[in-house]
């Protein structure tokens, strides 16, 4: 009897261990299913933001296209595509949507220093001399950024060519986006933060400034002539009505036709669309480059650029 008592002790501890190591395996399996179900819905909930993110790309491209419908002449602050950031976000299923966008032609262009066979190009370079100036940044930028985008190895007086960066070379070409303005070789992310937001990296060289939306630094850096008083009056009759042409511009700014100005227009064809999507608790930021082109009244629209973000800094949508 106590063979058989020790026997059926065994069994049932056996039985026992059976059933733990099944429930171990069982609720192994179970988080590793839940684990896959939550990656399974983090991937689509993040492709339903960026499907989100492109319908509110979509809706620039309606406000922008409105811009050229009629009598177009003008890229002016008071547009509605200008107003656009103004709005109140857009309500989507679990979450916002805000759409912003910005004339970039408001802004100077870097590639503006070379010409389309990467010469240097005196007049561009003169021009981001006089932007750095106004904002009170290291002069030397300007000959570092010619050395960076020409085609020869020649060092401009303070630049600096592939023999001065020991890890990189220079591009040789023009840029597609601003932060290679951080790999100058005397660039602090300080003056970086500072100078972004005054210029663009467009395609085209020789872009002409919209004096219609380019802020007060950039009017600033136009010509010794424009003061800052001068600039903020500008400013203040960009933001009520604007200039029709650029030779209203110059006639209401006491701006004679024979000053040595940049390139200058009344509208643009570079915009950048800034979405921000707030979607089950998930941001995505689209930042989108277009090239608006006026064929006879209808606007058509080429993507120059493309670039997302889950990680922003402006995390109050």
């Amino acid at each position: 009897m106590l063979m058989r008592s020790r026997q059926r002790g065994v069994a049932l501890i056996t039985v026992l261990l059976v059933f733990a190591l099944v429930a171990v395996l069982a609720a192994e399996m179970l988080r590793r299913s839940q684990l896959n179900l939550r990656s399974v819905g983090n991937l689509i909930e993040t492709r339903q933001a960026w499907y989100f993110a492109l319908s509110g790309e979509a809706f620039a491209r309606q406000l922008l296209a409105r811009q050229v419908q009629g009598n177009y002449q003008t890229d002016r602050l008071t547009d509605a595509w200008a107003k656009a950031g103004q709005m109140q976000p857009f309500e989507i299923d679990n979450g916002r949507m805000k759409v912003e966008i910005f004339d970039l032609q408001g802004r100077f262009n870097l590639n503006n220093v070379v010409n389309e066979v990467g010469q240097v190009v005196p007049e561009g370079v003169a021009q981001f001399q006089r932007l750095l100036a106004v904002l009170q940044l290291n002069p030397r930028y300007a000959d570092e950024w010619q050395d960076w985008v020409d085609k020869d190895q020649q060092r401009a007086p303070a630049g600096a060519e592939d023999a001065d960066y020991p890890n990189y070379r220079t591009a040789g070409r023009p840029e597609t986006d601003v932060s290679a303005l951080r790999l100058l070789r005397s660039m602090t992310p300080e003056d970086y933060a500072k100078l972004a937001p005054h210029v663009a990296a467009l395609p085209a060289s020789g872009t002409a400034i919209n004096v219609n939306t380019a802020d007060e630094i950039v009017l600033r850096a136009l010509s010794p002539i424009i003061t800052e008083p001068k600039a903020a009056q500008i400013v203040a009759r960009q933001l009520s009505e604007g200039f029709p042409d650029v030779p209203t511009f110059q006639e209401a700014e006491g701006i004679g036709a024979a000053e040595q100005l940049p390139s200058l227009s009344a509208n643009s064809s570079y915009f950048e669309v800034v979405v921000t999507v707030n979607y089950a608790n998930r941001y995505q930021r689209l930042r989108t480059v277009l090239r608006r082109d006026n064929q006879s009244g209808q606007a058509t629209f080429a993507v120059i650029s493309r670039q997302r973000s889950p990680l922003i800094d402006d995390m109050g949508l």
